[in-house]
């Protein structure tokens, strides 16, 4: 009976082992992937893919990757993404669940000219509806899933409505807050009935308009976060345009949907509101 009970605990670590972190030996090639999500909730995450060798060492120069998402049933549009560089065979690529349910991510990475190495893995992602019900303690299990495997930290992403009251177009080009390592414009594209994610380099804001950042579209991704972002929480972010100008931001942590917020913020020739990010975990 003592053994029994071992073998059934060791088979449970198992599969808690294969839920946090995917990966599988291609004969073929003697390549290893390993791949992990930052978030497992519809909406933005990040991909990071971990490339080793048959001795298990880092693939220096792996090539290009690049990752499609499914459902395990037909009826919605593929999530394209792709990657051309990695660190120390480490890539993390800006993507999409654009809706709950279960997933399968093919990543497909281009060795050579005529080698490329393929590998599928599976998630199970929940709807907005499912997140909104998790207690904290939810929440953090889930993060602590998506980050096993060496992914180097949690992300969120951030939404707000900026309008330009001057005539001419105004360019923010960068963007920075102390709750993250990095920040970043991204924005989600459907091109040939596929949905993408790619990084932007800029926003501009047109002279007498104004442009959205929402869920699916235009938004920022605040990559490997320095501390947790909790429900009703707020914290800084600067943007600057591409004059020098600073415009120092605060946003409200918030479940979605998040609109209407009685923020208005005017700096220079915009009025910035309605701003506000997901909540997650820094892992």
């Amino acid at each position: 009976m003592t053994n029994l009970l071992r073998l059934c605990a060791l088979a449970m670590l198992l599969l808690l082992s294969a839920a946090c972190r995917q990966e599988q030996k291609l004969s073929a090639s003697g390549i290893a992937l390993e791949i992990a999500a930052s978030e497992l909730t519809v909406g933005d995450t990040v991909l990071t893919v971990r490339v080793r060798d048959k001795q298990g060492n880092p693939l220096t120069e792996p090539g290009t990757l690049s990752l499609r998402g499914d459902m395990d049933h037909a009826g919605m549009i593929p999530v394209l993404a792709e990657a051309d560089s990695a660190v120390d065979g480490v890539f993390n690529v800006p993507f999409e669940w654009t809706m709950g349910g279960s997933w399968i991510v093919e990543a497909s990475l281009a060795l050579s000219a005529d080698e490329v190495a393929r590998q599928e893995f599976h998630f199970d992602i929940a709807s907005a509806s499912d997140e909104q019900d998790m207690t904290h303690a939810d929440h953090g299990a889930m993060d602590d899933m998506a980050m096993a495997g060496g992914a180097s930290g949690a992300n969120s992403a951030a939404y707000m409505r900026i309008t330009n009251r001057s005539s001419e177009d105004i360019v923010l080009v960068s963007a920075a807050s102390e709750v993250a390592g990095a920040v970043e414009f991204h924005e989600t594209r459907v091109v040939d009935g596929a949905a993408s994610m790619t990084r932007l380099d800029a926003l501009v804001v047109p002279g007498n308009g104004k442009i959205e950042l929402v869920p699916g579209g235009r938004h920022l991704m605040l990559m490997n976060l320095k501390q947790d972002l909790q429900r009703d929480d707020n914290f800084v972010l600067d943007l600057t345009d591409g004059l020098g100008q600073l415009y120092r931001l605060e946003f409200l942590v918030s479940e979605p949907p998040a609109s209407d917020l009685d923020d208005n913020v005017e700096v220079g020739g915009l009025v910035i509101s309605n701003r506000w990010a997901r909540p997650a975990s820094a892992g």
